[in-house]
């Protein structure tokens, strides 16, 4: 028999993706619109370092809280920005999932409760409804309201959000980080897209003081997904304990990933490149909605994704992208992943591919919209 902790919602896009690639199988050229992943441009150092590091006999395990070059690397990269964080504070995880995952056990007891922002990555909630812990979802844009709630032991902030791309300000990050430290709530902050901004810059809660948690992957602004690389900072009060949490769940990250990314951080300015290439499609991509009926969506301030709502359309999301991926050959993500009161209602549509094959994809994707509807 399963335990009932385990009896957590599916990620819908994986099944999306699963169906997407049964298709190509059989021969047929989706074009992937679903999936939260960067372009296809690892930095050149990066991969020679690969190849440089192949030649040598590298040890199999590594600390547990990562080598020490690359947390070095990762506090240098915080004091370009300004922040004086000790390599002691980071620890290199097995992806921000590994990192969420950790944070979570270290900072929370079994019916202790946690506030989320809604629509939000599904990993969040999933993952806390594994840990037996309570789970309560606002609206990303009313964060007054979190003052009404008792009781609350963490709050999870998110920005630029996905699925929405928006930003929370400077001084809406000022007020959840005093609000968490007045109450004695544990701020964990996701900035996994920092870096990935448009018009509007992300505000890291490093601006206010090191109580929250911190946690970044290499897998979105730095083209590294698939490594399995993250890191998370950590208040000093935390350190022990995460650390023996790592060592027994994890042992530690691959070595040749770490590596190989200490060189990502000599490559910013092809990094920066890539956010044009996203702003471009983002661009693309509104152009060729409001072509069409599916005029509502979000206005992408950072990240790569919008969040189209489909309200007037349909009440079922997931089975309209799986039509629209039979009829196009074009794969969407549901929204019920995201936000499950009112996901049924959108859809998320990721630009992070090519802008060729986004062109192709969007082409596509209105001429079926304004067949339809």
């Amino acid at each position: 028999m399963n335990s009932k902790r385990s009896s957590i919602d599916n990620f819908l896009v994986m099944e999306i993706l699963s169906n997407a690639n049964e298709i190509e199988k059989k021969g047929g050229r989706v074009i992937h619109l679903e999936l939260g992943e960067p372009l296809k441009k690892t930095p050149k150092p990066v991969l020679e370092e690969v190849k440089k590091n192949l030649k040598f006999d590298l040890p199999g395990y590594t600390p547990s809280n990562g080598i020490p070059e690359l947390r070095n690397a990762i506090s240098n990269f915080y004091e370009k920005k300004g922040f004086t964080i000790s390599n002691n504070n980071i620890f290199v995880t097995v992806g921000s999932s590994g990192a969420f995952l950790l944070t979570f056990i270290v900072c929370f007891d079994p019916g202790d409760t946690v506030l989320l922002f809604k629509p939000c990555y599904p990993a969040y909630r999933n993952i806390l409804h594994s840990l037996n812990l309570n789970v309560i979802e606002i609206d990303f844009d009313e964060i007054e309201k979190i003052k009404k709630y008792k009781n609350i032991n963490g709050l999870i902030i998110s920005s630029p959000n996905n699925p929405t791309g928006k930003i929370f300000s400077y001084d809406e990050v000022e007020f959840l980080y005093k609000f968490c430290l007045e109450r004695k709530i544990r701020l964990i902050s996701d900035e996994i897209y920092h870096g990935i901004e448009f018009e509007k810059k992300s505000t890291s809660i490093c601006e206010f003081g090191n109580d929250g948690i911190i946690i970044n992957s290499f897998s979105k602004y730095f083209c590294l997904p698939g490594w399995r690389l993250g890191w998370a900072i950590i208040p000093n009060e935390l350190q022990e304990n995460f650390l023996k949490l790592s060592q027994n769940l994890f042992i530690s990250t691959g070595s040749l990933a770490q590596k190989a990314a200490i060189k990502v951080f000599d490559c910013m300015e092809d990094l920066n490149k890539n956010v044009k290439i996203y702003e471009q499609n983002r661009n693309i991509t509104f152009d060729y909605l409001n072509k069409t009926p599916w005029s509502k969506y979000s206005k992408t301030e950072g990240g790569f994704y919008t969040y189209i709502d489909v309200t007037d359309f349909t009440n079922n999301s997931s089975e309209l992208v799986k039509r629209i991926l039979q009829d196009t050959l074009v794969g969407l993500t549901p929204g019920a992943d995201f936000d499950k009161l009112n996901g049924s209602k959108f859809i998320r549509l990721s630009f992070s591919c090519e802008t060729e094959a986004l062109k192709t994809g969007m082409k596509r994707l209105i001429d079926w919209i304004n067949k339809n509807y």
